[in-house]
C-alpha cells in the first residue's frame, strides 16, 4: 500500500504536466495553423500574379478575348481607362466593372476587395495594349481560417494525444523517481523501538536519497543513544529509590509489628530522613527534565558573576512581588534570553534607567526594605555589559519585568 502523500505528489505532477502540456499543444497547434495559412495564402497570390501576367501578355499583343480562358486558377476581368469591361473570365461576363484601386506602375498591385458580402484576394496589373492601356484584375476567394481542414483536423487530434501520452510518462516518471522514497518508508517501518540497533540502507548513488539516508541513519543513532541513555536511567533511578523505600517499608513495619516498644522519635527520625533522600532524587530528576527541556541556551560566562546577577533580580523580585514571580529562560535571535517578571506595582516610565544608576533607591524600594544600598541592579548591568549582553526593563504594564540577554555559546556542529 502506497503512502497518500506519495499518490498525491505523482497526481499533482501529473496534473502539471499535462496542464502544461495541453497549453504548450495549443500554442504548437495555433502556430502551424498561421503557418499553413501563410503558405496557403502565398500560394494563391503567386497563382494570381501568374494568371495576372498571362492575361497581360495576351492583352499586349492584342489577342484578348472575351470571354477569357485560362487554365489557371482566379476570376478575371479586364478594364480599359474610362472603367468599362472590355473582357472577362466566363463567370464575370455581364458584370459591372469592380471598383478597385489601380497599380501606378507596371508592378502588380495586391489587394483585399469585398464587392458584395463576399471578399477577394485580389491582384491588380496594368499593361499597354494596341487599344489603349488596360488595367487586368485577378481575383480569388479569400482564404477562411482553415485552409486545408483536414490538416488542421488531424492537428488537432494531437493535442490530446500528447496530453495523455505527457501524462502517461510523467505518471511513470514520478513513480519510477520515488520508488527509493517506498524502499526507505517500508525500511522505516520495520525498525521499532525493541530494534533501534536496524539503518535504513545507503543507495550507492550519491544524489538526494543518499543524503537523505544519511540523515536519517544520524537520526536513527541520536534516538538509540537517548533511548538508551532513558534505559541506564530508569535502572540507575530504580536503584537510588530502592534503598529509602525499603528503609521506609521497614520502619513502618516495625512500628505496627510492635507500637508499644518502638521509639516513636527515632523512629520518625529515621522515617524523616528517608522521606529526604527520596525528596533530594526527585528534585534531581526535576532539575535533569528541566534542563533537558531547554536545549542550546547556554551562555560563556562565570558562574559566579552570572550567580550574582540572578541572585540580585530574584532578590528584587521577592522584595517587590505581590503574589507571584515569574523566571523564563529562551534563544532569542541568537542570544540567550532570561526574563525575571515580578506582579509588584510597575515602575514609572521616567525611572527605569534611573534604578540601574549607583546608590539609586525609589522611594516603593525604601519602603519595603530599608536595609538595600542601590548598587545591585548596578553591578549586574556592569556584569551583562562585560559579557557582551544587556540587562533592560521591558515594557508591563502588569508588574516589573527585566530582561538579561548574553550571547550564546557557539557550539561546534
Amino acid at each position: 500500500m502506497r503512502l497518500p502523500n506519495e499518490q498525491l505528489i505523482r497526481v499533482r505532477v501529473t496534473v502539471i504536466t499535462m496542464v502544461v502540456t495541453g497549453f504548450l499543444a495549443m500554442l504548437a497547434y495555433g502556430a502551424l495553423l498561421a503557418f499553413v495559412r501563410m503558405q496557403a495564402n502565398t500560394t494563391l497570390t503567386n497563382q494570381l500574379v501568374f494568371t495576372a501576367r498571362q492575361v497581360s501578355t495576351l492583352a499586349r499583343v492584342g489577342h484578348l478575348t472575351s470571354p477569357i480562358v485560362s487554365g489557371t486558377p482566379g476570376l478575371i476581368q479586364v478594364q480599359n481607362e474610362r472603367r468599362q469591361v472590355v473582357a472577362a473570365s466566363r463567370s464575370l461576363v455581364g458584370l459591372s466593372a469592380l471598383r478597385a484601386p489601380r497599380p501606378s506602375d507596371e508592378n502588380p498591385l495586391f489587394q483585399r476587395v469585398c464587392p458584395g458580402s463576399r471578399c477577394f484576394t485580389a491582384v491588380a496589373a496594368r499593361v499597354a495594349a494596341p487599344s489603349g492601356p488596360l488595367t487586368v484584375y485577378v481575383l480569388a476567394p479569400e482564404l477562411g481560417l482553415f485552409p486545408r481542414p483536414g490538416l488542421a483536423v488531424f492537428l488537432a487530434l494531437g493535442i490530446p494525444v500528447s496530453i495523455g501520452a505527457a501524462g502517461v510518462w510523467r505518471w511513470w516518471l514520478v513513480a519510477r523517481r520515488l520508488r527509493p522514497v517506498e524502499l526507505i518508508r517500508a525500511e522505516l517501518d520495520e525498525i521499532n523501538a525493541a530494534d533501534l540497533h536496524r539503518r535504513v540502507s545507503v543507495p550507492p548513488e550519491r544524489d538526494e536519497f543518499h543524503w537523505l539516508v544519511m540523515t536519517v541513519n544520524a537520526t536513527l543513532d541520536r534516538l538509540e543513544a537517548a533511548v538508551e541513555q532513558q534505559r541506564r536511567l530508569v535502572s540507575d533511578v530504580s536503584h537510588d529509590l530502592r534503598s529509602p523505600i525499603a528503609g521506609l517499608r521497614a520502619e513502618l513495619e516495625a512500628a505496627l509489628i510492635d507500637p508499644e516498644g518502638t521509639d516513636l522519635r527515632a523512629a520518625l527520625g529515621r522515617t524523616l530522613k528517608n522521606t529526604e533522600r527520596l525528596q533530594n532524587i526527585v528534585t534531581e530528576l526535576l532539575v535533569l527534565a528541566r534542563r533537558e527541556a531547554e536545549p542550546g541556551v547556554i551562555a560563556p560566562v562565570n558562574t559566579v558573576d552570572i550567580g550574582r546577577v540572578l541572585t540580585n533580580l530574584l532578590d528584587n523580585a521577592a522584595r517587590h512581588a505581590d503574589s507571584e514571580v515569574i523566571v523564563t529562560v529562551r534563544r532569542e535571535d541568537g542570544a540567550a534570553v532570561v526574563e525575571v517578571f515580578n506582579d509588584g506595582e510597575a515602575i514609572e516610565q521616567e525611572d527605569r534607567e534611573r534604578i540601574f544608576e549607583r546608590f539609586i533607591r525609589l522611594p516603593a524600594s525604601r519602603k519595603r526594605d530599608s536595609d538595600g544600598t542601590g548598587l545591585g541592579l548596578a553591578i549586574s548591568r556592569d556584569i551583562a555589559d562585560a559579557y557582551g549582553g544587556s540587562l533592560r526593563l521591558a515594557d508591563d504594564d502588569l508588574g516589573t519585568c527585566f530582561v538579561l540577554t548574553l550571547p550564546l555559546l557557539q557550539e561546534p556542529p
